[in-house]
């Protein structure tokens, strides 16, 4: 044997590394909390849009109901995608980079949401 340890060869996280995958998963808790807000705004327009448009009220509960579904499948999915992508930010050091790509989509959908009610 060449007298080191398996521990001595490996790289120990520091507490640098550490605390960027804090703040990394830090972040992706608001941008959960951020995409459940954009996809409630957007399912409050879809209902408020389709009772204006005088529908049948079985039809309304339907739309309401399965959009529910349907945004909440979208929802988690977008959750686990986004965790990934985060994570691959702090190891590729652009942990900033990546969380403003994140953000910007619901912030996008937010904006568009609160424009299509002005309207």
């Amino acid at each position: 044997m060449n007298g080191r340890s398996v521990e001595t060869d490996s790289e120990t996280p520091t507490l640098w590394v550490v605390g960027r995958y804090i703040l990394a998963y830090l972040l992706w808790f608001l941008f959960c909390a951020l995409a459940f807000y954009a996809i409630w705004r957007v399912r409050a327009n879809l209902v408020e849009d389709i009772f204006f448009m005088r529908v049948n009220p079985w039809q309304l509960r339907a739309i309401d109901r399965w959009s529910l579904w349907i945004f909440g499948a979208i929802w988690i999915v977008g959750i686990f995608l986004s965790e990934g992508y985060l994570r691959k930010g702090v190891d590729k050091n652009r942990l900033l980079i990546h969380t403003g790509k994140l953000f910007l989509i619901p912030s996008i959908i937010i904006g568009l949401s609160f424009l299509i009610q002005a309207l």
